[in-house]
């Protein structure tokens, strides 16, 4: 009879092998009955359909249509534009204003939360947009229409041709006419003015024409539409700012609004200073004394911290807003010349005469001491505008610049701000500030000319 010999061994190590076989198989079981976990799927980008558009309008940029099962987290608008790629990012939906004309490939890169990504091409036709001159420059026509009729009126006016208008009145426009153009004729006639009036002439076609002359169209709401910082070239006669923009065609949009400034800071500075003037110097006594001791204190503070504290109190400076602080700190000059003009006037005779027949304040002051005092404030007024252009370049060349528009002064701001002589761009300094020294001084000359022909104490004899 056999006997088995048992080795104490052999049943441990049986079930040491026994337990993992038995887990790996519950293993395979769990893993046939419990589905798989299913990959997510890539997402698919949809830049939409093609377009065709004209120049210097935004096109929109949608990417609504971009499908993903777990997320979008990016959007990336990728395109190469003005010689450069322009980058817009994180918007499903984007604009971009184009102002060349040309075909541009835009690329939509969307990437979900896994980091998946996807790519769609949309292509953008821009087209130029054929304008007439008629329709891009109306203004211009309706400005020169009513300047026409205006001439034709006054013609029929003086001649005597119109029925319903009176004798007095008639002889009244007709001196007014006569003087006028003994002005202008003495005004060809004068060196000073004559020089003045052809460097003016240029500037106002210049700010007149220069957006239709300039090669490229600035809008600084807008990116600029090239590479910053190039140096003069033939696509670019003065290089390119900071920003992208062409200096060229900025220095001719630039003198619009610096003409704007001027003019109109000029005016409201002189209706201000005319009005103070004429009441103080025709009231006198205590009242006088209040207003010019006012404007003492107002002389004896520099127009230029006026300015400062004008702007700094303000915050946001716009257009407007420059042309409110310059004209609303420029009176104390012309309020102070024409109170001496009419204190002069309102002691002459005919002023005499008309208070002893029963003329009141404001009859003797409109019908006589005004229009004697008006020439004056008109060689004034000239010699203003001047001021009122240094001082927009000094207020923009500290900073305190005008938003969302072009002028010399801002130009010569950022000019500074990037340092340009070092990258070469001498006429992103020059160009600006010999416009607004020339333009400076064909106004001084005019005014001076003016202030000669019209009073009789300067002409030279």
């Amino acid at each position: 009879m056999e006997r088995r010999i048992r080795c104490p061994g052999f049943g441990a190590a049986r079930r040491r092998l026994f337990t993992p076989a038995l887990l790996v198989l519950l293993a395979l079981l769990a893993a046939s009955i419990i589905p798989a976990p299913v990959q997510a799927a890539p997402p698919v980008a949809d830049a939409g359909p093609d377009q065709t558009v004209y120049e210097k309008t935004y096109v929109t940029l949608d990417a609504s249509g971009s499908t993903d099962d777990v997320g979008i987290v990016n959007y990336t608008w990728v395109f190469f534009y003005g010689g450069i790629n322009r980058t817009l990012s994180g918007m499903v939906n984007d604009s971009f204003r184009f102002m060349l004309p040309g075909v541009y490939n835009v690329t939509l890169n969307v990437t979900d939360v896994e980091g998946n990504y996807s790519a769609d091409t949309v292509v953008i036709t821009v087209v130029e947009k054929k304008v007439s001159v008629f329709v891009a420059y109306w203004w211009a026509f309706l400005t020169a229409g009513v300047v026409c009729c205006f001439a034709v009126f006054m013609r029929m006016l003086v001649s005597g041709k119109l029925k319903f208008v009176s004798e007095p009145t008639r002889e009244k426009y007709s001196l007014m006419m006569s003087r006028l153009w003994d002005i202008s004729r003495q005004l060809v006639h004068h060196k000073m003015g004559l020089i003045g009036t052809i460097i003016l002439v240029f500037f106002f076609c210049m700010a007149a024409f220069g957006p239709l002359l300039a090669p490229y169209e600035v809008d600084p709401r807008d990116e600029g539409q090239f590479e910053s910082l190039l140096k003069p070239s033939k696509d670019h006669w003065m290089g390119t700012d900071s920003l992208g923009f062409d200096i060229f065609s900025q220095l001719l949009y630039g003198a619009r609004t610096s003409i704007i400034v001027g003019v109109f800071a000029a005016i409201i500075a002189s209706v201000l200073g005319a009005a103070i003037g004429l009441y103080s110097g025709f009231v006198g006594g205590w009242k006088d004394e209040a207003i010019m001791r006012l404007n003492d204190i107002i002389l004896s503070i520099p127009w230029l911290v006026l300015m400062i504290l004008f702007a700094a109190m303000l915050g946001q400076v716009t257009l407007t807003a420059i042309i409110v602080i310059i004209g609303a700190t420029g009176w104390s000059g012309t309020a102070r010349l024409v109170r001496a003009q009419v204190m002069s006037l309102r002691e002459r005779q005919y002023i005499e005469r008309a208070r002893a027949i029963g003329s009141g304040n404001a009859h003797i002051i409109n019908k006589h001491i005004l229009p004697n005092a008006f020439p004056l404030v008109f060689a004034n007024t000239i010699l203003t505008v001047a001021i009122s252009i240094l001082s927009e370049a000094t207020l923009s060349f500290l900073r305190m610049r005008p938003e969302g528009t072009v002028t010399w002064g801002t130009m010569l701001s950022y000019a500074q701000d990037a340092v340009a002589i070092q990258y070469g761009l001498i006429w992103w300094i020059v160009a600006p500030g010999l416009c607004i020294v020339f333009l400076v001084l064909g106004f001084t000359l005019l005014g001076h000319a003016l202030d000669e022909i019209t009073n009789p104490r300067l002409r030279r004899r």
